[in-house]
């Protein structure tokens, strides 16, 4: 199986020993691939308007989509671990999607298979990437009756 999570954010180093840590461990189940994505297209449309930035998003995503397709936003379906975890079931390929500032537009949402929240609560990007790594691993374990989960 491979995983791919796609987040538009300035890179955040804090954060990536704690998510190459879950990617490690992650290894024995599935192949994960962290793309971030920022560019100077992106910089300038946030700068500007949302619909910029929403249409920017876009150019750098669509081409990305890719096997079973899952967006993050905060008005998306709340799952627990195990229905998150049947998610992967079956699937060889799933790609998750972090919007940028502005999230996801309408549009991009309608072209994956799903759209979920990690929570009712607005997280920061680097928290919001942590967590789906930590969940990712926990359904890898969930899917593989690993004892992590207990």
């Amino acid at each position: 199986m491979e995983i791919l999570v796609n987040s538009i954010q300035k890179n955040s180093d804090d954060f990536n020993e704690k998510i190459d840590k879950y990617i490690k461990m992650s290894k024995k189940y599935a192949k994960i691939n962290d793309n971030v994505i920022f560019n100077d297209m992106i910089a300038k449309a946030q700068s500007k308007t949302q619909k910029d930035a929403l249409i920017a998003y876009d150019k750098v995503y669509l081409p990305k989509l890719e096997g079973y397709n899952v967006a993050l936003d905060e008005k998306g379906k709340i799952l627990d671990s195990y229905e998150f975890a049947k998610l992967f079931s079956g699937k060889n390929k799933i790609s998750f999607f972090i919007g940028g500032a502005f999230g996801l537009s309408d549009d991009f949402k309608k072209s994956t298979d799903a759209v979920i929240s990690l929570t009712k609560l607005t997280l920061s990007h680097k928290i919001a990437k942590l967590i789906l790594f930590e969940q990712i691993f926990r359904a890898l374990c969930i899917n593989a009756n690993h004892p992590y989960h207990k």
